[in-house]
């Protein structure tokens, strides 16, 4: 039985029929080598508005992986000149992404070009970023183009600005994790040069993370020591916090006994400490948390003592009284309780109301900061 399949590649150019989309999918799974032949060459003939539209672009992917390797280098020059305007729409940027997967090598390398061309505005771009990503992640068999060349030209004094956005967060990190040392040297030595403004962005801060992580020994040892230089500060951050949480998670005790070494000073012009300070922050508070219930016993008896000496203060502080409840232990109980055996009501005590309700909530979940998604770290 015949079948008009570019009557029903018109359906979803048209109409945006996802059901003919579906259906067409389907059929190049399990249709015959003579209908798989007769589909693709109908998408062909209209593979750029396929590529642009909603339903269309899952269908040309599709034929990146049931067409003929005629019709693949066909599909390849349907995106010839187009590179650009695909990258930057919402549904043509998967497309790129897959053509990158499957398309010859002289392709790759036309669509490159045509990418480096306008590398400022496409690099921060919400769809061609993922582009660029796929770009940095490709292994060429032969001669690689020189992409990153022509990026750190075109990005020079203009990387800080770049690990800040959403988009070029995930941009920089990918660098980090896939080019050679030397090409992504430009980017880290700047992002270095402004690690301040960086680590306290929203974006920008897993860029710090990841050199914190996962950087040379030189580079860590550089954003680890300006952390520590501001270790207070840092803390009670809303965003800057979270790099000072991924050094205390991966820095092991050295990176703990230098920031407790800093967060303990005594300052001769005020009786508390920056502990207590950031004890009872809304944000530091998770680190002082963190820290008490990871630490070995002997670091963590450090903190808790300095904390039982501002109890009052901590329990009257609706993030303070979370710190202060862990160090509420028998041994060490700053006032009276029950005696044993009696039950003890916290709704009925000075302080139930404040560190109660609480610590209902387990502390990995607790944390929050106002819409900030892991998705620019290790994730895409």
């Amino acid at each position: 039985m015949s079948c008009n399949w570019r009557y029903i590649v018109d359906k979803i150019v048209c109409n945006n029929d996802q059901q003919a989309s579906i259906f067409l999918q389907q059929k190049l799974k399990v249709g015959t080598i003579d209908q798989k032949f007769e589909i693709v060459q109908a998408i062909i003939d209209q593979a750029y508005p396929l590529m642009v539209n909603r339903f269309g672009n899952f269908l040309v992917q599709r034929c990146f992986e049931h067409g003929t390797p005629e019709q693949v280098i066909s599909i390849a020059q349907a995106i010839r000149g187009n590179t650009l305007n695909l990258s930057m729409d919402a549904f043509g940027c998967h497309v790129v992404q897959k053509a990158f997967d499957c398309v010859p090598e002289e392709y790759k390398a036309i669509m490159v070009h045509e990418l480096l061309r306008r590398i400022p505005e496409t690099v921060i771009h919400r769809y061609a970023c993922h582009v660029w990503q796929k770009l940095f992640e490709l292994r060429w068999s032969g001669e690689p183009p020189q992409i990153m060349k022509y990026v750190n030209d075109a990005l020079r004094g203009m990387w800080h600005e770049v690990a800040l956005g959403e988009t070029g967060s995930l941009v920089v990190q990918n660098i980090f994790e896939n080019c050679l040392e030397e090409d992504k040297r430009p980017c880290v030595n700047e992002v270095l040069s402004s690690i301040d403004v960086v680590a306290h962005g929203q974006f920008g801060n897993w860029c710090i993370q990841h050199i914190c992580e996962h950087g040379s020994i030189p580079d860590r040892t550089r954003a680890i020591d300006h952390i520590l230089r501001f270790a207070t500060e840092y803390s009670m951050d809303q965003f800057a916090s979270k790099v000072v949480e991924k050094c205390l998670k991966v820095g092991g005790t050295d990176f703990l006994d230098r920031f407790l070494e800093r967060v303990c000073e005594a300052r001769p012009e005020r009786p508390r400490m920056p502990l207590i300070d950031i004890a009872g922050d809304q944000f530091g508070n998770y680190l002082i948390q963190y820290i008490l219930t990871q630490s070995d016993t002997q670091r963590r008896e450090v903190v808790a003592a300095h904390i039982r000496k501002h109890m009052v203060s901590l329990r009257g502080s609706k993030y303070g009284s979370r710190v202060a409840m862990l160090c509420c232990n028998p041994a060490y109980a700053t006032r009276p309780g029950p005696p044993a055996g009696m039950p003890s009501s916290r709704n009925n005590s000075r302080y139930g109301d404040y560190y109660g309700p609480d610590m209902g909530h387990p502390y990995s979940s607790d944390r929050r900061y106002g819409g900030a998604n892991r998705n620019f770290g290790g994730y895409r």
